[in-house]
């Protein structure tokens, strides 16, 4: 097993999960309308922390094309928007609202249209199935919870002794930044790879700076000569 394959999430299906889907829209044929909502609960998946994913394979029924235009869509994704189980492929819900959302808005066949806005509301109602909702809340609350202990937790991880950024003796009441602010990236609030052990001046220089981006922390470090903890070390 390969370290990346380590750090996939679990999933599971989502075949037993309860989820509202709402009447097939008016002008929708009903048996396609049904196979719509018989694929999405068979076949997604969702994550311990209550992330929706749909099987690549059901999305050409969804986005009514075929797998080539699938493909062209699965391969514009960022590596967030995917996931991948074995030899099954998978596309966030977000990803594919955003794909429907565009479809939507051209200038497609009336009836096209309607089938993109049924699919639209099977995914949605995807998304706000009861169970999958109550997982982040408690992914929240697990956030609030680890904050307090993120620094410590990364210094022991990596036996931190030293400013991250400027490479001074480490305070006592140094930081713990998130490289990807927490209101951006909530999912990313207890990875400890979001996370940098820092002096309080050079944090407040981040923030002063707006440097709250991987991009834009490496820009800082570039202009101050800093080390960017983003870059991995050589190993000896």
């Amino acid at each position: 097993m390969s370290e990346d394959d380590k750090n996939l999430p679990a999933i599971c299906s989502t075949s037993m999960v309860p989820i509202e889907f709402p009447a097939v829209i008016y002008g929708v044929d009903q048996e396609c309308g049904e196979k719509t909502r018989d694929l999405i609960q068979q076949t997604s998946v969702y994550t311990p922390g209550g992330e929706a994913f749909v099987d690549k394979d059901t999305v050409p029924h969804l986005l009514a094309t075929d797998k080539k235009g699938v493909n062209r869509v699965y391969n514009n994704l960022n590596n967030e928007d995917k996931l991948e189980d074995g030899t099954r492929k998978f596309i966030s819900v977000p990803a594919l609202q955003k794909e429907l959302s565009t479809r939507i808005q051209e200038p497609r066949d009336a009836i096209e249209r309607e089938r993109l806005r049924d699919s639209e509301a099977c995914v949605v109602a995807l998304r706000d199935a009861p169970l999958l909702e109550k997982m982040r809340v408690l992914e929240e609350s697990k956030n609030r919870e680890e904050q307090p202990r993120l620094k410590a937790k990364k210094i022991k991880a990596e036996g931190i002794d030293s400013c991250q950024l400027t490479g001074q003796p480490l305070q006592a009441d140094a930081h713990a930044h998130h490289v990807e602010r927490r209101a951006d990236k909530p999912r990313k609030a207890r990875d400890l790879k979001n996370v940098i052990v820092v002096n309080p001046k050079p944090h407040q220089e981040i923030h002063r700076q707006g440097a709250e981006s991987p991009e834009e922390l490496k820009a800082l470090c570039e202009k101050e000569g800093w080390a960017n903890p983003l870059v991995e070390k050589p190993s000896e």
